[in-house]
């Protein structure tokens, strides 16, 4: 009986915890200090949330991080050792979070706040009426583009989002809490920044305030007139630098912008026209924020920087910056590099890996196809590990990180790969070469060679860089056209 009792105490006063942290993790507000990081949803129905919160990462300067309901498992692998190192005090979660995840973050001994509302409006508005150290007669309206935020960050001035239905697209018409917040707040004008439809236009005529719109035929337009304004409002001046990227990692590089007294140019329209604006800026450095395409070991999506960029920036003498390691897996887990990079350090110095040799070279094939008949365990340089399983002729191989993917073997010369989705590959083998297409809809848009040379060693062939593969007691190393080591895969 005794036993009974201390249990049913036990539980109680455990209840009676778990009743105090969760009555005491709501906030309405962004309250931080220097040891705060923000992480915000992004996913379902709180995507775009993201570039309103970045606003007040970047004049706050506090670091931004993104999420699922649940952390990603790279950043969930990385978030210790980050509050460690940083001395993080306090964590401000934005939307919803798993609360088994909610109660791991308290074990870190931080200080945890939660803004949860019903929708992005509500969460938005809330945190904004309970802002004191922003524009009070102003706001930016936006579908769901980052530059909103970027130039929220530098007017201090809230960004609401019109994005609904877990779509980026915008609603037709303006939230019930973006009516209530300018009445209720004396808001005078409105800067919609992007496209934004006439019904909401017209909602805003009707509120009597004034509108000012921002657009442009492409992203870059857009990015060039988002800073020329601000340029004109006198908040960037004599800028040296430039962070420029594709939409999904611009949140996060906000407080970074802020700092460098940057611009920033987003390029989803992949124009790559950028270089004159650059120099008419006077401009020496940009930080680029997705690798290039021969970067990845196996792309998919197709949201990647081209080395045409690249070469137009080094031609101009001006001194192109990675937010990225060298290679990566594909573009999602180099997006989780940048995040964690821009993050750790806003020097943004791009981590080297220690260079070595093996002692001896093997027999090989590639290495994406020969992990499939060692059937076994990876770890890759990036700590993302992979496990395959084979049957029938079927190989499924997966990542820790990102979806599986699908191997199909017809025969000892051509393979399918597929991730289940509107990307895949072929690998087809010929005279010791290998040649791989990509697809995005049945239409191939990328296409790597992998030829055998007579030393063991294989070498990967993009458009615009080599990279040397060696075979080694199981491992695979990779080396760049300098003979160093950028990549690798080691057998668990």
């Amino acid at each position: 009986m005794k036993k009974t009792y201390k249990i049913l105490f036990l539980i109680f006063f455990v209840l009676i915890g778990l009743f105090l942290i969760y009555n005491n993790l709501f906030t309405d507000s962004i309250d931080a200090d220097n040891n705060t990081l923000i992480i915000s949803r992004c996913t379902g129905d709180m995507r775009a949330l993201e570039i309103g919160i970045s606003t007040y990462a970047g004049y706050k300067n506090i670091p931004m991080i993104l999420s699922d309901k649940k952390l990603p498992e790279q950043l969930n692998t990385w978030l210790p050792g980050y509050i460690r190192e940083n001395n993080i005090t306090k964590i401000i979660i934005v939307g919803q979070l798993d609360y088994s995840q909610i109660f791991e973050l308290y074990q870190y001994g931080v200080q945890i706040k939660q803004v949860r509302a019903d929708s992005i409006s509500s969460i938005l508005t809330k945190i904004a009426a309970n802002e004191k150290d922003k524009n009070n007669d102003t706001i930016i309206l936006t579908a769901s583009d980052p530059l909103a935020g970027y130039m929220g960050a530098y007017m201090k001035t809230p960004v609401f989002i019109t994005a609904s239905n877990s779509s980026y697209a915008s609603n037709n018409n303006l939230q019930n809490e973006y009516v209530e917040y300018i009445k209720n707040n004396n808001i005078k004008k409105v800067i919609t920044v992007g496209n934004i439809p006439n019904n909401i236009k017209i909602e805003l005529n009707d509120l009597n305030v004034s509108v000012e719109e921002i657009t442009g035929y492409d992203s870059i337009e857009l990015s060039i007139n988002v800073n020329e304004k601000l340029k004109k409002e006198g908040y960037l001046n004599n800028t040296k630098i430039a962070y420029y990227g594709f939409y999904g990692e611009l949140p996060t590089i906000v407080p970074n912008t802020i700092k460098d007294n940057a611009i920033l140019i987003e390029d989803s329209s992949n124009k790559q026209n950028i270089t004159d604006y650059l120099q008419a800026n006077s401009i020496k450095e940009v930080y680029i924020t997705r690798n290039m395409e021969s970067d990845y070991i196996q792309m998919e999506e197709t949201d990647y920087i081209s080395s045409n960029v690249i070469r137009q920036l080094e031609e101009n003498n001006i001194t192109p910056h990675y937010l990225v390691k060298q290679r990566t897996l594909d573009e999602a887990t180099g997006l989780y590099d940048m995040k964690i990079i821009t993050a750790e350090a806003l020097e943004n110095k791009t981590p080297k890996i220690e260079n070595k040799k093996p002692d001896n070279i093997e027999e090989s094939e590639p290495p994406l196809i020969g992990m499939l008949k060692n059937n076994t365990e990876y770890t890759d340089s990036n700590n993302i590990t992979v496990k395959i399983k084979e049957k029938n002729g079927l190989y499924e191989v997966e990542w820790s990180t990102i979806h599986p993917y699908t191997y199909k073997s017809k025969d000892n010369n051509t393979y399918h790969i597929t991730s289940n989705g509107e990307y895949e590959y072929t690998w087809k083998y010929k005279n010791n070469t290998w040649n791989v297409t990509y697809y995005h809809n049945k239409t191939p848009y990328y296409n790597v060679i992998w030829k055998k040379n007579q030393d063991n060693t294989w070498t990967e062939i993009h458009e615009n860089r080599n990279y040397t593969w060696i075979k080694s007691q199981k491992n695979y190393y990779c080396y760049n056209q300098n003979d160093e080591l950028v990549y690798y895969l080691i057998e668990k």
